[in-house]
């Protein structure tokens, strides 16, 4: 059995929603994997209006809408749990968003074009790194799925503020950022679990 932290805001979680796959990327077995490992609902079995998800290796937010008046989302903080020979394990918490924070927050990053962004591969010269971070946005609208990621979007050494992607991308990290700070939830996660050996993203973590 997983371990689960689970902090309820408001009310219970109810039923998310996403489509079908518009297309293969680079991140779905990641972020399917990872899917699985916190106990999100599979896509194929859900109903939905719009529906997205900003991942990174340690925390997603999932704002789902299934009717004009029905919002729901979470936020899940998760790491993995280093054990002894070679095993580990996810422990994650889930954080019921609010549904009037839900749906004015689809309304912003719909405002920044969160739904037809390209990916930052398809952006000529954009930088690219092996470590550092990286947003996935998995975009669930009818029944298609699109999935696109931005490395280190916020990062002034690298990126160009007056890139139009660079824009939207900032200015929906900067919404989201504004109804509640991502990583002091996630901070706060991490500094309440037991002792152990953690990781997350490139991080290794040992509480004594």
């Amino acid at each position: 059995m997983k371990k689960q932290i689970h902090i309820l805001i408001l009310s219970l979680i109810s039923t998310f929603a996403f489509g079908q796959t518009e297309k293969e990327s680079f991140w779905n077995p990641y972020i399917e994997s990872d899917r699985i490992e916190i106990g999100l609902k599979h896509y194929d079995s859900l109903n939905f209006e719009k529906a997205y998800r900003i991942w990174t290796d340690y925390q997603v937010v999932e704002l789902i809408k299934i009717t004009d008046s029905t919002y729901n989302g979470t936020l899940t903080n998760f790491v993995t749990e280093n054990k002894r020979k070679n095993k580990s394990e996810i422990i994650y918490q889930k954080i019921k968003i609010p549904n009037r924070i839900v749906e004015k927050l689809i309304n912003s990053l719909n405002a920044e074009n969160i739904e037809t962004l390209k990916d930052c591969a398809e952006i000529e010269n954009y930088p690219k790194g092996f470590d550092g971070k990286t947003y996935v946005f998995e975009i669930g609208n009818g029944k298609t799925r699109h999935v696109y990621s931005y490395w280190e979007p916020e990062n002034e050494r690298y990126q160009d503020p007056e890139m139009s992607e660079i824009k939207n991308v900032r200015n929906i990290l900067k919404s989201i950022n504004n109804e509640f700070n991502l990583w002091k939830y996630f901070k706060d996660f991490r500094d309440r679990l037991p002792k152990g050996s953690y990781s997350y993203g490139m991080i290794n973590m040992i509480k004594t």
